[in-house]
């Protein structure tokens, strides 16, 4: 799954959901939009991100969050949780061609554009988790 998870995957219950239509020993991957601090422990959702994301931004998390969320389950033996190097940097040049390429594009990326540059990889980032299931 990419660039999905967040919008229903933090939920309590998806993982045993989710893994129900796994056979053991079959693998999960995600790559998802990630933080490099859980807006938890912020205490906040950094302004340049609540400004173009608003409370989607609760749904970043961690890769140890991710990693915790899924091990507690006993269901899967994670095999990665990382945060992708530089994921900023990539968004920023996938933003950069949508708004070269697409009708209207710079009006609509703009924002993405301006927040990932004023981040600079400081709080953004991708969450990668794979595991297999038991």
């Amino acid at each position: 799954m990419l660039d999905a998870f967040e919008y229903f995957g933090t939920a309590d219950g998806y993982l045993p959901y989710l893994a129900h239509f796994l056979r053991p020993g079959g693998q999960l991957g995600v790559a998802t939009p990630g933080m490099t601090r859980e807006v938890r422990d912020l205490g906040v959702i950094p302004p340049h991100i609540k400004r173009v994301v608003g409370r989607e931004a609760i749904a970043w998390h961690t890769a140890q969050w991710w990693r915790f969320q899924w091990e507690i389950t006993d269901l899967v033996d994670v095999t990665s949780a990382r945060l992708q190097e530089d994921a900023w940097r990539d968004w920023l040049l996938w933003a950069r061609a949508c708004a070269e390429r697409q009708p209207d594009g710079e009006k609509a990326n703009r924002p993405v554009i301006d927040m990932l540059i004023e981040d600079g990889g400081e709080y953004i980032s991708f969450a990668l988790v794979t595991a297999r299931k038991r």
